[in-house]
């Protein structure tokens, strides 16, 4: 009986999850990001309202420009770093450019000469795939861009105008939280959603805090690495690495490996060492830290992860890489507290059941 509640649970918890976050959860996704900043700034707000007796909606509002503040700050400073490279880039282009059409002349070459072909059949091929790639980015994807240039600005405004609403349901959340709060423990469901949504922000919180450490140890490894080879662009390079090892379908070996491969080519023994060297460290440390971090504070295998990534993506598109182990999270988290609802429920019949059941021994 048991497992049949729990099978059916677990069934209806995964069509509530497919339908709030193909249906529901755009329509409140501004809201839901307000509710976190809101539940940031709490005790910030508590403390003020508290002591030194500012309203809660000035207190969460000035809290809320000091995280905003400080959130702004560190993303100016980074992203000017990566613009100041991105630009330097861009403007070396050319130059890379001609070093890459060397290295790749001297390869063809290598490689003729390797299937004994005419000296120029390799490299006329790769010209040729080169000419039609470049042909259809300017025959399909620049007129495109170009077409949808105004859509793109109309867009930008409204996501303006999302962060403002956001920014205003923040405040009025922090405002009304006590009485939100006390209205939700008047439903007769508190209890077992309090239960449930208690695990899945410790749950949540935990896997965002492994996700982060080891993206920042991957990127610190990754501008070590570049740092050595004196990479102009190590910091760019190595931040994008480091958020590309974040996806199971990507990986830092989508890099690594044929960069060391060119290196190897090249003759460069010291930087392709440093690059698969890197490569394995950042395995190592995602093979090391993601089953201890995040397979416990989920409390599933990795592949059962990989699978939800999966299955999300084909559902939801790229979010599901993010949806699909949030809904497995809330699967197995509700499955979880139905089961020890019922245990509860059924130690509590048995307990009932005693006294009748001494009651007929003493007869």
């Amino acid at each position: 009986m048991v497992r049949k509640k729990l099978l059916f649970a677990a069934i209806i918890t995964t069509l509530a999850v497919y339908i709030g976050f193909k249906f529901f959860l755009p329509l409140v996704f501004p809201f839901v990001i307000a509710y976190f900043l809101a539940w940031i700034v709490r005790p910030v707000t508590e403390f003020l309202n508290r002591r030194l007796k500012i309203p809660r909606i000035i207190g969460g509002s000035i809290s809320l420009i000091l995280l905003i503040a400080a959130l702004g700050c560190g993303l100016f400073f980074l992203i000017s770093k990566l613009i100041e490279q991105a630009v330097a880039f861009i403007k070396n282009i050319p130059i890379y450019l001609d070093i890459m059409a060397d290295k790749l002349d001297s390869i063809c070459k290598s490689w003729d000469g390797l299937f004994g072909l005419t000296d120029g059949t390799i490299r006329a091929v790769v010209d040729e795939n080169i000419m039609q790639t470049i042909s259809n980015v300017k025959n399909n994807i620049l007129p495109g861009l170009t077409q949808h240039s105004i859509s793109i600005a109309i867009k930008i405004v409204g996501i303006v105008g999302i962060l403002i609403i956001m920014f205003i349901a923040a405040m009025l959340i922090v405002k009304d939280l006590p009485d939100l709060k006390e209205c939700m423990e008047k439903s007769r469901f508190y209890q077992d959603m309090h239960r449930i949504t208690d695990k899945l922000a410790d749950t949540g919180i935990a896997y965002l805090r492994a996700q982060l450490i080891i993206m920042i140890v991957v990127a610190f490894l990754c501008v070590l690495a570049l740092t050595l080879l004196k990479n102009e662009y190590a910091l760019l390079l190595g931040l994008g690495i480091a958020v590309m090892d974040a996806f199971p379908v990507l990986g830092s070996g989508l890099v690594f490996i044929p960069w060391s491969i060119i290196m190897l080519f090249d003759g460069n023994i010291y930087a392709a060492a440093i690059l698969i060297t890197t490569y394995l460290l950042c395995q190592v440390v995602r093979e090391v830290l993601e089953p201890k971090l995040i397979g416990k504070c989920i409390g599933t295998r990795p592949l059962f992860t990989l699978i939800a990534m999966y299955v999300g993506v084909q559902l939801f598109s790229f979010a599901g890489f993010i949806l699909g182990p949030v809904g497995l999270v809330i699967i197995i988290t509700t499955v979880k507290v139905t089961k020890e609802k019922l245990e509860e429920e059924y130690a509590c019949a048995k307990e009932d059941d005693m006294p009748y059941s001494d009651a007929r021994i003493s007869t």
